[in-house]
């Protein structure tokens, strides 16, 4: 297995990273945590994005974007093969400023398209290739081997600019949707402050205070943002965690539910029964089976 990342960094500030990934062995899922957007190319191989209601397939040729947070992931090479890939990562500034170029320097009309609406439950967003975004990846390949990016390091901030420019000409809506989104939480950081909490024991109030909100306006925006209560949306988050957990891993029942943050194992039982009809055992085996 190798990974060749190089990380360009000017005057102490972070810039964009270009990596590339191989690996010919079969590791099964693993959780990754991202702190920033990832895109890449798969050009061998298969990735799968698991989450609790379900697998994504990102086949060799297509084009994919992973937002900040943990997924879990397997990277499956062909069989004699490879798995590669190569990828961009970039913050959330990044991007704005990317976008901020094409309307400055090309005048590109920037808004949010009409469609391609991506699932907004998902971390992630994949799409086939076209010709014009597979030259684009085909040129990073030579910066690998040199040096010329550590004297040139605004370098990679044109080539996110020219993938952004890509996505926006070709009309891919839904790559395009998940760009913007990045710019939206550069104002609003309400929902990545929630998704963070998620896992904490805060109350109500508590959450209310870190996202500098009232507890009207808070609630308020939580129904906007999410759809529901707090409450309700916190549990069924941990829940949805816990039965990934169930179906992809060999740890205790228990174990899951203290990890998940039920510290009643018998009210974790039923909740999760609730949710999903079946115990979080009687789950397991029928998805073993």
């Amino acid at each position: 297995m190798s990974e060749l990342p190089k990380t360009i960094e000017n005057a102490g500030e972070r810039t964009v990273a270009l990596q590339r990934y191989a690996t010919s062995e079969r590791r099964g899922a693993e959780w990754t945590e991202l702190s920033e957007n990832r895109v890449g190319l798969v050009e061998s191989g298969t990735k799968t994005i698991q989450y609790p209601h379900g697998r994504y397939t990102v086949r060799t040729g297509e084009v994919f974007l992973m937002t900040p947070g943990k997924h879990y992931i397997e990277n499956l090479p062909p069989d004699g093969g490879e798995y590669r890939e190569i990828t961009l990562t970039f913050d959330n500034r990044m991007i704005a400023d990317a976008f901020s170029t094409l309307v400055s320097l090309y005048g590109m009309d920037i808004r949010q398209p009409p469609g391609g609406r991506p699932d907004p439950t998902l971390a992630h967003v994949s799409t086939r290739s076209w010709q014009e975004m597979q030259l684009f990846f085909d040129s990073l390949h030579p910066y690998m081997e040199a040096d010329y990016l550590n004297r040139h390091p605004q370098l990679m901030r044109l080539k996110l600019a020219e993938f952004a420019y890509l996505v926006i000409a070709h009309k891919e809506y839904g790559l395009q949707h998940k760009l913007l989104q990045c710019i939206d939480r550069l104002s609003d950081p309400f929902e990545s402050i929630i998704r963070n909490s998620i896992f904490e024991n805060l109350t109500i109030e508590e959450l209310a205070l870190r996202t500098n909100k009232s507890l009207t306006s808070f609630k308020n925006d939580f129904q906007r943002v999410f759809g529901e209560t707090p409450h309700r949306w916190i549990i069924r988050q941990r829940l949805l965690h816990a039965r990934l957990l169930v179906v992809s891993t060999n740890k205790a029942i228990s174990q899951i539910g203290y990890e998940c943050r039920f510290d009643n194992i018998s009210h974790f039982i039923k909740l999760f029964k609730r949710e999903f009809g079946l115990t979080p055992l009687a789950l397991r085996q029928e998805q073993r089976r």
